[in-house]
């Protein structure tokens, strides 16, 4: 039994998404009629659409242009993609399967294409060897370099800072050593 490759939009469509196209089309008219309408006959609105058409008309004709091309391009690239692997699990070679030898031939069914090429992309799963196990060698971490010390001293504050809650947030408190210090003296 070969399956063809006949990827029409009639034989891969089911019927509600043609009914669910069709009611999304009639949402879309309805609210383009009512937009057309809106502009018609509201001042406002037509002020502020021809504002915004004058101030950023070309921006909006730029971002449209760009956006729709970079859909129906990324669109047209993965429709493409997606034939070639359908394309290429149909046209894959059955594997032999095991039967009883007492069954009944069972009639031919014209399967779906994809259905096809899914039980051909099961059947041949089953002959293929399994991945050996991978073996992971433990390596040495790299050896660590320390710093050289520098020659100048470096000046580091005495004085811990401390938290001062203030409202429901607590924030730090920078102190100088010196007022530290003097806090001390004082208690």
């Amino acid at each position: 039994m070969t399956q063809n490759a006949d990827f029409s939009a009639k034989r891969l469509m089911p019927g509600y998404a043609k009914v669910i196209m069709l009611l999304q089309s009639m949402v879309i008219l309805f609210f383009s009629f009512w937009v057309l309408q809106e502009y018609t006959y509201n001042f406002y609105f037509q002020a502020y659409v021809n504002d915004m058409v004058q101030t950023n008309g070309s921006l909006i004709a730029v971002l449209v242009f760009v956006s729709s091309l970079g859909l129906a391009l990324g669109l047209f690239k993965v429709l493409k993609s997606t034939h070639k692997q359908i394309g290429a699990l149909a046209n894959q070679p059955r594997a032999p399967t095991m039967s009883p030898i007492a069954s009944s031939p069972r009639p031919a069914i014209d399967l779906h294409p994809m259905v096809a090429a899914l039980k051909a992309d099961m059947a041949h799963q089953g002959t293929i060897e399994p991945i050996p196990p991978i073996e992971i060698k433990d390596t040495p971490p790299p050896p660590r370099f320390q710093a050289q010390p520098d020659p100048q001293q470096v000046k580091t504050q005495v004085g811990t800072p401390s938290t001062v809650i203030t409202g429901t947030m607590p924030v730090l408190k920078r102190v100088n050593p010196d007022q530290a210090q003097g806090q001390n003296s004082q208690r």
